[in-house]
């Protein structure tokens, strides 16, 4: 429980509130909550969900285990994902960074290989070998081996591969608002 209650001082922190403001908010004495902070009483599932609520957290997120501080995703592990015109290889899916990052590699050839689209969230693109127009809000910007790019993906994009060369560039995705 010791988890729990070191979690719970966290974001209680992290929120700028005394001890003495979420408790009242949640209906219990500052002593109770602070034998839940160090772990000297559990909280129910009703009280923790209270608490959750003022803390602007998902239950499960105090409760739930620690992920493992080290993982390796093998050569052959990673999931690709292709058409006739790209190749997506995700190195860091949704998940192993956090529930809203991922990291992919893609490979294209010369052409437009990305329609107009939105998504809620930001990218980042480093361009690896060759380059591309990006489209972003009726403005082009072109990028070039070297070159990186941070953009919000709200608005209207697409994508288009120049020169004969090989494409290639690292993506990462931030899912929702910033």
């Amino acid at each position: 429980m010791e988890k729990v209650g070191t979690k719970i001082r966290t974001e209680r922190r992290a929120r700028h509130l005394s001890l003495k403001e979420l408790a009242k908010r949640c209906g219990l004495s500052t002593g109770t909550l602070q034998r839940i902070e160090t772990g000297k009483t559990s909280p129910s599932v009703a009280v923790l969900a209270q608490i959750a609520s003022y803390l602007l957290q998902p239950i499960d997120y105090f409760i739930q285990d620690e992920r493992p501080k080290f993982r390796i995703l093998r050569k052959g592990e990673h999931q690709v994902i292709s058409s006739p015109k790209l190749a997506l290889t995700m190195i860091a899916p949704m998940g192993l960074i956090d529930s809203n990052t991922f990291v992919n590699i893609g490979e294209t050839k010369e052409g437009h290989f990305i329609d107009s689209h939105t998504e809620e969230g930001y990218s980042f693109v480093y361009m690896l070998e060759g380059g591309c127009i990006i489209e972003h809000d009726g403005f082009e910007y072109e990028l070039h081996e070297g070159d990186s790019l941070f953009y919000d993906a709200s608005y209207p994009h697409s994508v288009t591969a120049i020169g004969e060369t090989a494409h290639r560039f690292i993506s990462i995705f931030f899912k929702g608002k910033k």
